[in-house]
């Protein structure tokens, strides 16, 4: 099953703070809902343990996350690859930060998830939903912690 999502974002937040936020695993993983651990391989490159639930498919994924492309502090394509449960998600993103004129950040980001496996069985509208909450968590959580 394939989906698609994409967003923008203004930050009351320079862009390189933006992108020094975006770009330290740590500091992300704070906004990154139901982690559960994160591993720092190699600079750009990291593996993060997720609680996951959609409908009755419940349980750890692990991921295995490479940042590539990175533009600073405008751009970077973020590539990640895990499962759990018997499912299997890909993941292929990218982050475009554009500075304001008025000391904000525009921050506009793309998705595309393909996910196999049980966890794809629960159907799109079920998962789309679940995503998409998650989703507004991180954002939520950037905002504020840019922002604070």
């Amino acid at each position: 099953m394939a989906l698609h999502y994409e967003g923008t974002l203004t930050i009351r937040a320079a862009r390189d703070r933006v992108w020094g936020f975006l770009v330290d695993p740590q500091t992300l993983s704070r906004c990154l809902p139901d982690v559960q651990s994160l591993d720092l391989i190699e600079e750009g490159h990291f593996r993060a343990v997720l609680r996951v639930g959609v409908a009755f498919v419940k349980g750890n994924f692990t991921f295995d996350v490479a940042m590539r492309d990175l533009q600073v502090p405008a751009h970077a394509r973020i590539s990640g690859r895990g499962g759990g449960l018997g499912s299997a998600v890909d993941i292929t993103s990218t982050v475009d930060l554009a500075e304001r004129t008025d000391g904000m950040t525009d921050l506009r980001w793309v998705a595309d998830v393909v996910v196999s496996g049980p966890i794809a069985t629960v159907g799109a509208r079920l998962l789309d939903s679940t995503v998409e909450k998650k989703t507004a968590e991180l954002f939520e959580c950037l905002k504020a912690q840019l922002e604070a």
